[in-house]
């Protein structure tokens, strides 16, 4: 991955730092020369070839979004203005492509990503853009110096997130929460080709319309929502980052001291097709796009560091995922696999020749990657990122990183909270076999079932148990054998035997193979 990307993630948070009032005393002393203008690298924005084939909607934002962090890097390292002047321009070049949706709201209207004959805005669309103006707001209105000229545009990016992100996807009735998990589910509603139309189209037989995001659109979320408490204090922001990094950490999987996680994941009772008995999206690391998961990551390091969910031991984890299981071990070649090491033999990215214990033997359709959001914490992760500047150290990728990420030396030191954190506890248990264990939803209500949902790699025995919290078998809900399809069926908090009627908190707990997964519940 190149550090292009991580100028939109990683080291846009690295640099904001050097201006946060948190760490105002290490700023950089010396402005760094770089070779790009900012004139050039505005003209490239506004310019992007990729608009002539998508010049709206969800592929637009995608397509706008990547470099956009270099306006924010680059001022941060030439303490220039000319930087953030050119930043301007380029977002209100991104706002003057707004239009306005039939309820009032605006958005990036365009042709929806799995059905061209229906237009929509995107959560993510507005999640990645309006998280670039977030982070030139959250720098001006942290630094004395440039509120004076800033403040004013800062403001008004903050306002239109506020209304046309935060509030706009919550009275579209696309926050679903659960418990202590909450996630983001798709619009189901559209507009005819144009988006033009001043009334919505309903038609739930649209591909995806209704269903939980992906992970990756999930974090978006989070991340605005971060920005946006960071620079106005109101907790109920950081209250709905927290709750949506907490989704996800708890849908994890752990064995042999590593975590790994999917693409998607089933979060609410409508991402499950009760008669098909499987969930309306496919449940795996994605296959032929490892960013995805690389994203991610940059995005758990910036919870990290903001004290949120994730505590030294995740971030241990993790970087045993990228070098024990996805690394070949070779600094002069290093190649890397896709985190769960195994899949379907036609639809694995991968080399089978290092997979190890891991899993069988694939041809590679796309590789895994360095995960460069964990240079701040790792040795080995900065070694193999600076031998890719070999023949080009005089790059402005290789002069960012240089002048912000080996500034320190690694480690686990939080960069934007001095005290103390407890972060909310996830009790993992080991399985190799299930790559999907849940409970949808998390709180069973009276009269109405919940699902029971896992996926395995490997046939056998399944039992699926109700404990107590502190580990007492208290009803044995299924035992028999399964295959490697979706096992899934319907339970009311009801003992299948001797009927009686559980209420509080509990545990439904896999066990296949060598292990087990669980998962809480409470019922009411």
């Amino acid at each position: 991955m190149s550090l292009r990307r991580i100028g939109f993630m990683n080291i846009t948070l690295l640099l904001l730092l050097l201006h946060c009032s948190v760490t105002s005393s290490a700023q950089i002393k010396v402005p760094v020369k770089l070779k790009t203008s900012p004139e050039q690298l505005l003209q490239r924005m506004i310019h992007n070839p990729a608009f002539a084939e998508s010049a709206k909607g969800e592929d637009f934002c995608w397509n706008a979004a990547y470099g956009m962090g270099e306006f924010i890097d680059n001022f941060n390292l030439s303490v220039d203005t000319r930087w953030l002047d050119a930043g301007i321009s380029y977002f209100d070049f991104l706002i003057g492509k707004l239009d306005t949706d039939p309820d009032g709201y605006l958005g990036w209207i365009g042709p929806y990503g799995y059905n061209k004959k229906f237009w929509q805005d995107a959560l993510v669309g507005d999640a990645i853009l309006f998280k670039g103006m977030l982070d030139f707001s959250q720098l001006v209105l942290k630094t004395d110096s440039l509120k004076k000229t800033y403040a004013a545009k800062a403001n008004s990016y903050v306002q239109l997130a506020a209304r046309n992100f935060a509030e706009k996807w919550d009275k579209r009735g696309c926050w679903h929460e659960d418990g202590p998990y909450g996630s983001y589910i798709g619009f189901p509603k559209f507009m005819a080709p144009g988006g033009k139309s001043k009334q919505w189209i309903t038609d739930p037989t649209v591909d995806r319309a209704g269903i939980s995001h992906p992970f990756n659109k999930q974090l978006d979320a989070a991340q605005v929502f971060l920005r946006l408490y960071n620079i106005t204090g109101k907790k109920g922001y950081r209250d709905r980052s927290e709750r949506i990094y907490f989704t996800f950490k708890s849908h994890f999987q752990y064995f042999d001291g590593h975590y790994c996680w999917n693409y998607f994941e089933p979060l609410t009772p409508a991402d499950v097709d009760l008669q098909k008995k499987d969930t309306k999206h496919g449940v795996w690391v994605h296959p032929f796009r490892s960013g995805y998961q690389a994203g991610e990551v940059e995005k758990i390091a910036e919870a990290y560091h903001y004290g949120i969910v994730f505590d030294e031991q995740d971030i241990k984890r993790i970087i045993r995922t990228n070098l024990d299981v996805m690394w070949n071990k070779d600094k002069l070649k290093p190649a890397f696999i896709n985190s769960n090491g195994l899949g379907a033999e036609k639809d694995t990215s991968g080399a089978g020749g290092f997979k190890k214990n891991y899993g069988h033997g694939a041809e590679a359709k796309n590789t895994g990657e360095l995960w460069t959001g964990l240079l701040d914490f790792d040795q080995t992760i900065r070694d193999l990122y600076t031998a890719r500047f070999k023949a080009d150290d005089q790059s402005d990728e290789f002069i960012a990183f240089k002048n912000t990420v080996l500034r320190n030396p690694p480690g686990f030191k939080r960069k934007y909270v001095q005290r103390p954190v407890i972060v909310p506890k996830v009790n993992f248990t080991e399985s190799k076999e299930l790559y999907l264990a849940t409970v949808l939803p998390y709180r069973i209500l009276r009269n109405k079932p919940a699902i029971i949902i896992s996926k395995s790699w490997n046939p056998g025995s399944l039992q699926i148990d109700l404990y107590s919290t502190d580990n007492h078998l208290l009803s044995s809900l299924f035992k028999g054998k399964t295959g490697l399809q979706t096992f899934i069926f319907e339970w009311d908090g009801t003992d299948p035997d001797s009927k009686k009627v559980y209420e509080g908190a509990y545990k439904i707990r896999w066990t296949l193979g060598s292990g087990y997964r669980e998962f809480p519940i409470t019922i009411n």
